[in-house]
């Protein structure tokens, strides 16, 4: 796997921490809720970028443009959501991410609620943490 989730104690992060509460909404999604907007403005600020998002009660599921490696992908999402639940705890949904370039599905991965608080909490390493999520990629 490629690179490591490094950064600020007790986040594993950069300093970004993706406190932007805006509600702006864009065409592919007009009712996304402020949680799901956070992470969509924190997914496109490192790179990974949202065509589109639907949220049920068990999950955000997401559908984002490449950044041509899957390994980078993977970081960028697992990256932003632990993010985001660091700073919105209340958050209990998982993350499902649908991988597709140029509109040409690559690929599926998710990422469990536990799983990112396991790793905020340390019971997880960076590497434990990309590791069993990579395991969820599917074509």
């Amino acid at each position: 796997m490629a690179g490591c989730l490094t950064g600020e104690p007790g986040t594993g992060f950069g300093g970004d921490e993706g406190t932007d509460d805006s509600d702006t909404d864009d065409d592919s999604d007009t009712e996304r809720s402020a949680t799901t907007q956070q992470l969509v403005d924190n997914l496109d600020e490192r790179g990974l970028t949202v065509q589109s998002t639907t949220t049920t009660d068990a999950a955000i599921k997401l559908t984002v443009q490449t950044t041509g490696d899957t390994d980078s992908d993977i970081q960028i999402a697992a990256s932003a959501f632990a993010t985001l639940l660091n700073s919105e705890p209340a958050v209990d949904r998982d993350l499902r991410v649908r991988v597709e370039d140029r509109g040409l599905d690559q690929g599926r991965f998710r990422i469990e609620a536990a799983w990112a608080r396991q790793f905020l909490s340390d019971d997880l390493s960076d590497n434990e943490y990309l590791a069993v999520i990579a395991d969820t990629w599917r074509e």
